[in-house]
């Protein structure tokens, strides 16, 4: 179990910081933060070290020009098979990390990546090129994302907890999400005990 959280369009560093904070009981081994403050976008990940316990699997993961940036919580179950598949296409890897893998099938595939993504997960990515971003998990959402907008930008977080330190103003409750949690132990659909922020449901640009 890993923790993700970033932001577009507006910065604030000290934010991201405590956010990612209150993600280190989800992943207590690394953190680590990137930050373009021309465009204002940020990007941060605590990490739990499984397949790769070197540096080489420290997120956030840049491409090789740094015009690509990847945070990702989860597992891919057919990471060596996709990793095959791109070393017969010239890429090179430096670590054993599935994370890695995922950033060069970005790369090599954009977002036609997803539906080859067996496992469970959650990942951003921050495409400077395009100046876009890809959300995404996986099907079932074993992996959580919340994300809330807002008039400065967007965020997202695996945590809500995480997310109020970005944008403390989306606390408004949800009433009606907040009665279906207390009756069935879950929110169906986007909804969270909280208005403005919502559950990814596939993936969002």
């Amino acid at each position: 179990m890993c923790g993700i959280i970033g932001y577009s369009g507006y910065s604030d560093s000290m934010a991201l910081r405590s956010a990612v904070g209150a993600l280190a009981h989800r992943g207590p081994d690394d953190s680590g933060t990137f930050e373009d403050h021309t465009l204002g976008v940020g990007l941060s990940h605590a990490r739990l070290s499984i397949l790769d316990l070197s540096h080489l699997g420290h997120q956030p993961m840049l491409s090789d020009d740094r015009e690509v940036v990847l945070v990702f919580n989860g597992e891919i179950y057919n990471f060596r098979k996709l990793r095959s598949e791109l070393e017969d296409q010239g890429m090179v890897f430096k670590g054993q990390s599935d994370s890695e893998v995922v950033l060069n099938l970005y790369l090599a595939q954009g977002e036609a990546m997803l539906p080859r993504l067996n496992g469970i997960f959650a990942l951003a990515v921050w495409d400077r090129r395009r100046r876009s971003f890809l959300l995404a998990r996986d099907a079932l959402g074993v992996k959580p994302l919340y994300f809330a907008t807002c008039a400065q930008g967007v965020a997202f977080a695996s945590e809500i907890k995480a997310l109020l330190l970005l944008m403390p103003e989306v606390r408004e409750l949800d009433i009606a999400a907040l009665h279906r949690y207390l009756s069935f132990l879950w929110c169906p659909g986007e909804g969270t005990p909280l208005k403005a922020v919502r559950k990814l449901l596939s993936r969002w640009m």
